[in-house]
């Protein structure tokens, strides 16, 4: 039993009205409605991790979306030609060189005119293919005629215009480009100094690629 808040008559704990005074049973009320609140506290608590749930789902495939499309058009970009597969391209056009004292030297003059110069390198029983070339800033890049995506094809690089394309897959890099960056289909670089007139590499850096090839 309970008492009524306005006249203090005992009254059932359901009723709704006092039968002495008449008033309502507010405290039954004030109740349900603090039930009332607590269900709809809970319900919010629901809703907002849900909702942050979803938000952050539509957000992440909207990122992989755009990356995608991203990485589409930046390959789309450096496609620069049609592959070309001939597996005698790669040693058509490489001197061969040999190891002098540990070491393998290129005469400077030989890039001046700022085009690709490829040489070849018997090493292990393996032919080990690089090429040198003088960048339009001055600098000099040297790189193995392979890269980590494509050397299994074992086609190597030609030169197209201010591009060295890939044989493989037709992808091509500027020559300001190769050393700085790598993986994927970009030439894989070889250490290099200059000495003089001369482009110095190491006989066994070149060895150290015979993997790729």
């Amino acid at each position: 039993m309970s008492k009524c808040i306005k006249c203090g008559a005992e009254m059932n704990e359901r009723a709704k009205f006092c039968k002495a005074c008449g008033g309502s049973n507010a405290k039954s009320s004030a109740t349900l409605n603090e039930k009332k609140a607590r269900v709809m506290a809970k319900e919010k608590t629901w809703i907002k991790p849900a909702a942050i749930t979803v938000a952050a789902v539509v957000a992440a495939g909207a990122l992989w979306l755009a990356k995608g499309m991203y990485l589409s058009g930046n390959m789309e970009a450096n496609a620069v030609s049609s592959p070309l597969r001939d597996s005698s391209a790669r040693l058509a056009h490489a001197e061969a060189v040999k190891s002098e004292d540990g070491f393998v030297r290129i005469p400077l003059a030989t890039i001046e005119d700022g085009k690709a110069r490829f040489f070849s390198l018997a090493s292990g029983g393996k032919t080990i293919t690089f090429f040198v070339i003088k960048s339009a800033d001055g600098s000099i890049r040297t790189a193995y005629d392979a890269c980590t995506a494509c050397n299994h094809a074992k086609l190597g690089y030609r030169q197209e215009g201010d591009h060295v394309v890939c044989n493989n897959c037709g992808m091509g890099f500027k020559p300001a480009d190769i050393g700085t960056t790598t993986g994927g289909c970009s030439p894989i670089p070889v250490n290099k100094s200059v000495d003089g007139q001369m482009v110095v590499l190491k006989t066994r850096d070149l060895e150290e690629g015979a993997k790729y090839f």
